[in-house]
C-alpha cells in the first residue's frame, strides 16, 4: 500500500482495549519529563482500534516500560500487510523505553510496513511523545494539537547531562525535525532544562520544523 492512501483513511470502529499492567518500578536511563518520583507514574493506556482500512493504536498517558511492553505485543499480532497508526495524546515518559519502542518502528517503516502517526485536536504530545510521533510517516495532526520538547532528566534523581540532551536531540533530527528548528528551540532556551518549548502543529508547520507533515481539518 502506498504512504499516501494514509489520507483517505475513513473514521474507524469497533474498539477493543489492548490489556493494561502497571510498571512500579523505576527506569535506569532518562525520564524525558520532570514529574513525580518513578514509582509514581502510572502506566498509560493502550488502545487498539481495528477498521476496514487500517489499525490504530492509541496511547493515552505516561511512556513507560511496561506501555513498551503491551506496544511490541500489540505490533507484533498486527499483520504487518494492515497499515497502522499510531495515536498519542502523552505527556511523555521514559527515554530508554520511548528509544525502544521508536526504533522497533522505524525497523518496521524500513522493512516496508505503512505507519503513521496523529495528535487529535485538544491534545499534546510532549517530551518523549515527540521522538515517537516523529517515527511515523505521514505525520498528521489537528491545527490545534500542541507539542513540547525540553531537556531530559534522569529518572533516578532528576539530573539533567549535555549527554541525555545531545542524544535526544540528534535523535529528533534523525527522524526529521529540521535543524533550522532546533535551532530555533535552543535560542529560546528550550533544550537549556529551564524552558519547556511549546508550540502548535499550525505553528510547527509554518515553521517548517518538519514535525507534521499534514494538518488534519
Amino acid at each position: 500500500m502506498r504512504v499516501g492512501t494514509f489520507l483517505k483513511i475513513p473514521v474507524l470502529t469497533a474498539m477493543l482495549a489492548v490489556g493494561a499492567s502497571a510498571c512500579a518500578s523505576a527506569d535506569s536511563a532518562a525520564v524525558a519529563r520532570p514529574a513525580a518520583a518513578p514509582s509514581a507514574l502510572p502506566d498509560a493506556t493502550l488502545t487498539q482500534v481495528d477498521g476496514t482500512a487500517a489499525t490504530v493504536l492509541r496511547i493515552d498517558g505516561i511512556i513507560t516500560r511496561g506501555l513498551e511492553q503491551r506496544f511490541m505485543e500489540a505490533l507484533a499480532a498486527i499483520p504487518r500487510s494492515r497499515p497502522l497508526i499510531v495515536e498519542l495524546s502523552s505527556p511523555g515518559g521514559y527515554t530508554s523505553a520511548g528509544y525502544r519502542m521508536v526504533d522497533q518502528l522505524v525497523a518496521e517503516r524500513e522493512q516496508g510496513r505503512a505507519i503513521a502517526t496523529r495528535v487529535r485536536a485538544g491534545e499534546a504530545c510532549e517530551s518523549m511523545c515527540v521522538g515517537l510521533y516523529l517515527a511515523g510517516y505521514p505525520r498528521y495532526a489537528a491545527p490545534s494539537a500542541t507539542f513540547m520538547v525540553h531537556a531530559p532528566r534522569a529518572a533516578e534523581d532528576g539530573r539533567m547531562t549535555l549527554r541525555m540532551t545531545q542524544t535526544m536531540v540528534n535523535r529528533l533530527v534523525s527522524l526529521g525535525a529540521s535543524v533550522g528548528w532546533i535551532e530555533k528551540v535552543k535560542a529560546a532556551g528550550g533544550f537549556s532544562g529551564a524552558v519547556d518549548y511549546r508550540d502548535s502543529a499550525e505553528g510547527l508547520k509554518a515553521a517548517n520544523a518538519n514535525i507534521v507533515t499534514d494538518l488534519e481539518p
